[in-house]
C-alpha cells in the first residue's frame, strides 16, 4: 500500500477477511510482554520515516512515527534498572506496571501518549485479575479487557476526539478483541489476531472518515503506528518472535565503563544509586541534577558530552532510575543499601521554593533564551524531537516552586504536558497546564504571569491571554499535496492560520502579505513576528516590507520582532 510516495508495510501476514493461519500459541507471560516491547520498538524503528511521511499537511514537521518509536525506546530504558523487588524477581503484574510507567514517561506527542494507554490497559487488567505474583500469564479474557481499557483511556484523554484517527483504529481493535474472547477456546493469540485484523481494516477506512486524509491520499499516521505495534504482539504470541541483535542484551545497553564515583557518605537516604547516562544534552542534564537535588542527597552528575556518571542517595531508588531515563539512556545501574547505625532514615530536605514557577517548551535558541529571561525552566522541543512526558516531569521537579504552570507551546505536546502534570500531582506537586498551542501563545501567557499571584488567579489569566492570541506560520511545502487551500507543489510557500493551511503561493513575500491580511484586523493591538533558523537577508527584507505595510494600514498595531531560531517554520506570527 502506498501513502504519499512512501511504502508502509501494514499487511505482512494476513489480510482483512482471510482465515487465521494455524500456529502454536505462546503464553502471554512476562517474557512475552518483554519480547513484545522489543518487537514493537524494532517495527517502529523500521517504519518511523514512512509513518512520519503520512503527515496530512505538506509541512516539514511530521514526526508521528518518531514519537511512537521513542515512546517504546524510552520505556525500555526505564525497565533497565528493574529486575527484582525486595530481592525477588519481578512478577508479571509488576513488570507490566514498569512497562506502563516507562511508556508514560517516555511518551512523545499525542500519538505517543495514546499509545502508552495500551500498556496501561494491560497492567490494569492484569492487576485486577491476579493477586500480585500469583498471576503468571494473561488469558484471552484479560487481554480483551486490556484492549477495552486502553481504548477507553485513549478516548478519555483527548479533549476533542475525532473519528478517522488512531482512536478509530483502537476502538475497532478493542471491539474485535472482546468478540474473539467470547468464543470457545479463545487464546491470547486469537484475541490479538482478531484485534490486528480489525485494526488494519479500520486503518484502511480512515481516509473516508477524515477529509484531510482523503485530500492528502494517506491513512492516519498514528493508526498506522498502532497497527505495527499490534503486529509485533501477534508475532510474539504466534512464536514469530523478534530476537535482539547478537550481543545486545534486551535490558542493558553496552557502554563505556567510567571510573567509579568517589564521594563522602553523608548517611542520608536508604540507598545509593549509580548509573551511566548517555544520549542527553545540557538542558536535560540540568533538569536531572535539579530533580535529584529535590528528592535526594549526595547528588553528583559528572562527565559529558557523551556519557555522564550519576550518583545519588535517596530512599526510593526507582525514582532516581526513572529520572535518569527521562533525561537519556540509562546503563550500568547499581543500587546498594546503605549501612546505618540505627534509627529511621532521614528524609530529603526540600530546597527553598517560590510561589509559582513556569515550565515552557521552545524549539529555537532565541525562543529558549526569551523564555528563560522571563523566568521559565525551558524544555527543548521541536518537530522530530518533541518533549516527552518524562522530560517535562523532570523539568517540573527542577522548578524551585511550590506550584508549577506548564506551557507546552505546541498542540502535539499538549497531551504529554497533561500526562506529566497528572504524574506530578500524584507525587504531591501542584501543577497546572495552560493549553498554549504555539510559541507566540506561550509568550502572551508569560506576559501576564505574576509569580506572586495565587495559582488560581495566574492560570485563568494566562489561559485567557494565550487563547486571545491568534497564531500563524509561514513555511515551505515539503511535497506535492492537496490542501484545504487548494493543491500545492513542493517548494511553494504555505501560510497556516490557527493550524490550518489558508495560503498557497509561489512567492514568499506575497504569501506573507496574504496571510497577514487575514491575521491582522482593526481589533489587533500587538503583532509578534518571530524569525526562524536560516532566514536569509532577502527573506528578512521581504517580511519587513510586508510588516511596514501592515503598520501603515493599522497605525495602532504595535509590532514586536523576535529572533527565534526555530526549525521548520521560517516565520511564526501572533496577533493579540
Amino acid at each position: 500500500m502506498s501513502f504519499s510516495g512512501a511504502s508502509v508495510r501494514v499487511h505482512p501476514e494476513t489480510k482483512a477477511g482471510e482465515p487465521v493461519t494455524t500456529w502454536t500459541a505462546v503464553p502471554l507471560d512476562l517474557a512475552a510482554a518483554r519480547r513484545w516491547a522489543l518487537a514493537a520498538r524494532a517495527g517502529l524503528a523500521e517504519a518511523r520515516s514512512q509513518i512520519d511521511a503520512l503527515n496530512v499537511f505538506p509541512v516539514p514537521d511530521g514526526d508521528t512515527g518518531t514519537n511512537m518509536f521513542l515512546t517504546f525506546d524510552g520505556a525500555l530504558d526505564v525497565l533497565r534498572g528493574h529486575h527484582t523487588v525486595d530481592g525477588a524477581p519481578i512478577s508479571l503484574v509488576q513488570g507490566l506496571a514498569l512497562l506502563a510507567r516507562g511508556m508514560l514517561l517516555s511518551a512523545r506527542g499525542n500519538s505517543g501518549v495514546i499509545l502508552s494507554q495500551l500498556a496501561r490497559g494491560l497492567h490494569e487488567a492484569a492487576a485486577e485479575a491476579g493477586a500480585g505474583a500469583s498471576l503468571v500469564e494473561l488469558d484471552a479474557q484479560i487481554l480483551a479487557e486490556a484492549f477495552s481499557r486502553a481504548d477507553h483511556l485513549a478516548w478519555a484523554g483527548v479533549s476533542s476526539p475525532v473519528e478517522g484517527t488512531i482512536l478509530s483504529v483502537s476502538r475497532a481493535a478493542a471491539a474485535a478483541a472482546r468478540e474473539a474472547a467470547a468464543t470457545e477456546g479463545a487464546t491470547p493469540a486469537t484475541v490479538s489476531g482478531a484485534a490486528l485484523t480489525a485494526a488494519r481494516t479500520a486503518l484502511e477506512h480512515t481516509p473516508s472518515q477524515l477529509p484531510a486524509l482523503r485530500r492528502a491520499g494517506v491513512v492516519d499516521a498514528g493508526g498506522a503506528g498502532l497497527v505495527i505495534v499490534l503486529e509485533a504482539l501477534q508475532r510474539v504470541l504466534t512464536d514469530g518472535r523478534v530476537e535482539a541483535e547478537a550481543g545486545d542484551s534486551p535490558w542493558f545497553r553496552g557502554g563505556a565503563v567510567l571510573p567509579p564515583v568517589e564521594c563522602a557518605d553523608d548517611g542520608e537516604g536508604a540507598y545509593e544509586v549509580m548509573y551511566v547516562l548517555s544520549d542527553s544534552d545540557d538542558f536535560r542534564i540540568a533538569h536531572l541534577r535539579a530533580h535529584l537535588e529535590q528528592v535526594g542527597h549526595s547528588v553528583l552528575v559528572v562527565g559529558g558530552p557523551e556519557d555522564w556518571r550519576v550518583h545519588v542517595h535517596l530512599d526510593e531508588p526507582q525514582v532516581a532510575v526513572e529520572a535518569g531515563a527521562m533525561a537519556g539512556h540509562v546503563d550500568q545501574v547499581r543500587i546498594e543499601e546503605l549501612v546505618r547505625s540505627g534509627g529511621p532514615a532521614p528524609t530529603a530536605v526540600e530546597q527553598p521554593r517560590v510561589a509559582v514557577g513556569i515550565v515552557a517548551c521552545a524549539g529555537g535558541d532565541g525562543l529558549l533564551e526569551l523564555f528563560e529571561q522571563a523566568g521559565a525552566t525551558v524544555v527543548r522541543s521541536a518537530a522530530g524531537a518533541r518533549a516527552s512526558t518524562g522530560q517535562l516531569l523532570n523539568a517540573i521537579w527542577a522548578v524551585p516552586a511550590r506550584s508549577v504552570v506548564v506551557l507546552p507551546n505546541d498542540g502535539d505536546v499538549l497531551m504529554a504536558a497533561e500526562a506529566a502534570a497528572a504524574a506530578a500531582r500524584e507525587e504531591g506537586l501542584v501543577v497546572e497546564v495552560v493549553p498554549s498551542r504555539a510559541a507566540v501563545q506561550g509568550l502572551a501567557a508569560l506576559a501576564v504571569f505574576d509569580p506572586q499571584a495565587p495559582l488560581e488567579e495566574s492560570v485563568p489569566a494566562m489561559a485567557e491571554a494565550a487563547g486571545a492570541t491568534v497564531h500563524a506560520e509561514l513555511t515551505v511545502a515539503s511535497r506535492d499535496a492537496q490542501t484545504s487551500a487548494g493543491p500545492c507543489r513542493a517548494g511553494q510557500s504555505l501560510g497556516l492560520l490557527d493550524g490550518q493551511i489558508v495560503v498557497v503561493d509561489d512567492d514568499a513575500t506575497r504569501a506573507a502579505t496574504r496571510l497577514l491580511a487575514r491575521l491582522v484586523t482593526d481589533q489587533t493591538e500587538l503583532l509578534t513576528v518571530v524569525s526562524g533558523a536560516g532566514v536569509d537577508p532577502a527573506q528578512r527584507a521581504g517580511m519587513e516590507q510586508v510588516v511596514a505595510a501592515i503598520e501603515q494600514a493599522h497605525p495602532g498595531v504595535e509590532v514586536v520582532r523576535v529572533e527565534g531560531g526555530q526549525p521548520a517554520y521560517p516565520w511564526l506570527l501572533g496577533a493579540e
